[in-house]
């Protein structure tokens, strides 16, 4: 199986330094990953339990002939998160707030390699690539190098292909971190064929202070196999970035490929390069 990251051409050069980016699950494009998703859910959650202890407090004090405080105030404040604490002080709300507090802190703690099973997606290489103009570098994350990554949670990682499911996953009612939810998503998102690798953030190689934080791994050139150029992405760029891969041994091992345009159908062929790096697309 081949596993490939799509990218602008000039991000390529960050591979070469044997660096590659985990992004935080609340920076992806999809508004249903953690933790916006979860966070939300579980503050729905709170809201509904603490609408049903307003309920059952109004019916308690009715019952006595008694219009309790609870009556007069809006249930949308249990949502907000504005209402009063319960007459109850041992009644909590479901998921807590401590809990909240945790799932909003996922972008803090954990990062998410996305790769592709497929090379020759339209959507992916004008989404993802430079409208055709960036690279489709295939990645081995089963190399040994890649996999020494340090952390003080015994090199924690997740890794395996995202599920496509039009049911959404349940949220437990806990500060439970239910790693599934990194592996879920809806149908429409198919056609990536994606697989994951979910790492923590503090086994990171280097973090570059941004808005998000932009954290960076060791990317070893041995887990680099194939760089494949997609059909917008001019000759001369092309044949410098073969020059300049094949500069350094490290990547010797690296082969190289073009993407060009079906004669008769709407998709892209790849076709490897080989030692012909400076022939033009037509020509291979």
């Amino acid at each position: 199986m081949s596993y490939y990251k799509y990218m602008a051409l000039e991000r390529f050069a960050s591979i070469r330094q044997g660096r590659i980016r985990f992004t935080q699950p609340g920076a992806f494009n999809d508004p249903f990953e953690m933790p916006a998703f979860k966070a939300a859910e579980a503050m729905r959650l709170a809201g509904l339990a603490g609408l049903s202890a307003q309920t059952d407090e109004i019916v308690a004090g009715l019952s006595r002939g008694q219009v309790p405080a609870a009556a007069f105030v809006p249930a949308i404040s249990y949502f907000l998160g504005t209402a009063p604490g319960p007459a109850n002080p041992k009644a909590e709300a479901v998921p807590s707030k401590v809990a909240i507090a945790k799932i909003l802190n996922i972008d803090e703690v954990f990062g998410i390699l996305s790769l592709s099973m497929t090379a020759d997606n339209l959507l992916l290489w004008a989404h993802y690539a430079s409208d055709h103009r960036g690279v489709a570098v295939e990645v081995d994350p089963r190399d040994q190098e890649f996999n020494r990554h340090t952390s003080q949670n015994r090199n924690f990682e997740r890794a395996g292909r995202v599920r496509y499911s039009a049911v959404r996953p349940r949220i437990p009612e806990t500060d439970e971190v239910l790693f599934e939810h990194f592996f879920v998503k809806s149908p429409e998102w198919s056609y990536e064929q994606e697989y994951r690798i979910v790492r923590k953030f503090e086994s990171a190689l280097q973090t570059i202070d941004a808005d998000p934080p932009i954290h960076l791994y060791a990317l070893p050139a041995s887990a680099v196999r194939k760089v494949i150029f997609g059909v917008r992405v001019m000759v001369k760029q092309r044949q410098a970035v073969i020059d300049e891969t094949r500069a350094d041994p490290a990547f010797a091992h690296v082969d190289f490929a073009q993407a060009v345009l079906n004669p008769t159908e709407f998709k892209v062929d790849i076709r490897d390069i080989g030692d012909l790096g400076s022939a033009k697309p037509a020509d291979l």
